[in-house]
């Protein structure tokens, strides 16, 4: 089953650290539907100084497998250390849905932000060792 998370500003698909919710959505099997299943407050919006690890911290109470972000930082990565697939993609939340079905989308194990402080580095192995 695969399970896919977004996190949105006003429909927008938004960096992990600065949306305002998260989107959990079920896709199909033959990946023709995507039923949104949870829609929650960020709650990175709580925690500035720690980036999107707090947001990436829920995602596994979810069963989240793959996540769509227009961009991802080394911390975030490590954190996820190869147990979400993420998407690199921005516009408009149900367009990135449907270039994910449609397989248009480019998934990346490789930072797309470089400018992550070592101290956010340093947190990501603490979030890590919570789940």
């Amino acid at each position: 089953m695969e399970i896919l998370a977004m996190p949105v500003t006003d429909g927008m698909v938004d960096m992990p650290g600065k949306a305002r919710e998260v989107h959990i959505f079920k896709i199909s099997d033959n990946r023709n539907r995507c039923n949104l299943i949870k829609k929650y407050k960020n709650p990175a919006q709580n925690i500035k100084s720690d980036g999107g690890l707090p947001m990436l911290e829920t995602l596994f109470k979810y069963g989240v497998n793959t996540l769509i972000v227009p961009g991802i930082g080394e911390p975030g990565l490590n954190f996820l250390d190869n147990k979400i697939k993420v998407y690199i993609s921005g516009g408009e939340e149900t367009e990135c849905i449907k270039n994910y079905l449609l397989n248009k989308l480019k998934s990346t194990d490789k930072p797309t932000i470089s400018d992550c402080s070592k101290e956010l580095l340093k947190k990501s192995a603490k979030y890590k060792n919570k789940i």
